[in-house]
């Protein structure tokens, strides 16, 4: 590598052509600086514009932002008013449900009270008969074996 460097080091300017050793030895760091400075001035209306792209960037950021977050809070009370609506349905639902439920439970129970009522007042006749039977043949025994009305069981002086 150190061949190359050689040899390319044979271009570089040293110095003006002509005698060596009298005169002023070329400033290569004055000439550089006055080739990029025209250079670099040309950049600076660059960078200017870059700041101006870069500002305007910001701001379409911040209102792109805004958007979004307008629009997340539109979102979220669509959410919100469909979640609601879903919970009131689904509550209807549920008491539509729970009312059709103790409706079919209270004509259970109407029936059911008819059925009994039914049996007892099947039943009321034959059990009237038994007990009228059994207080005549408890006034027929004292009748018989005192010779007036039978006492009858209960409290003392009732009737009144």
């Amino acid at each position: 590598m150190s061949g190359l460097h050689d040899y390319l080091d044979r271009f570089r300017p040293a110095g003006a052509p002509g005698a060596g050793g009298t005169g002023v030895p070329a400033d290569r760091s004055r000439e550089l600086e006055a080739e990029l400075t025209t250079v670099l001035a040309l950049l600076d209306g660059v960078r200017a514009e870059c700041g101006g792209v870069l500002a305007q960037a910001r701001r379409d950021a911040e209102q792109i932002v805004a958007a979004a977050r307008d629009e997340a809070a539109t979102i979220t009370g669509d959410a919100d008013r469909r979640a609601r609506a879903v919970h009131d349905e689904a509550a209807r639902q549920v008491l539509a449900a729970a009312r059709a439920e103790a409706a079919d439970t209270v004509a259970r129970a109407r029936q059911q009270a008819l059925r009994i009522r039914g049996r007892a007042e099947q039943r009321i006749p034959a059990l009237a008969g038994r007990v009228v039977g059994l207080v005549r043949s408890l006034e027929t025994e004292s009748n018989a074996s005192a010779g007036g009305p039978a006492d009858l069981p209960g409290p003392s002086g009732w009737p009144p």
